[in-house]
């Protein structure tokens, strides 16, 4: 969120106008579609993002049934 700050504050610095977040991200969105092969090139492999490495064991006992239960309540 702060880089998305940052980029609201450039833009309203350069232009002298105002940008919400939401049109801010819309911009972007537009603007990655357009370059999406150099977007690609520079995403990193699946291999090397932490989300995809092996889960630690943090030693808790889980029931799963009851996901629900702890996440909305």
């Amino acid at each position: 969120k702060s880089k998305l700050d940052v980029l609201q504050s450039k833009f309203t610095i350069n232009t002298g106008k105002k940008i919400s977040l939401q049109n801010l991200l819309d911009k972007i969105s537009d603007y990655a579609l357009l370059h999406e092969d150099e977007l690609i090139k520079k995403m990193p492999a699946l291999e090397d993002d932490p989300a995809w490495s092996e889960a630690m064991d943090w030693g808790e006992e889980t029931d799963a049934s009851k996901v629900d239960e702890y996440l909305y309540q």
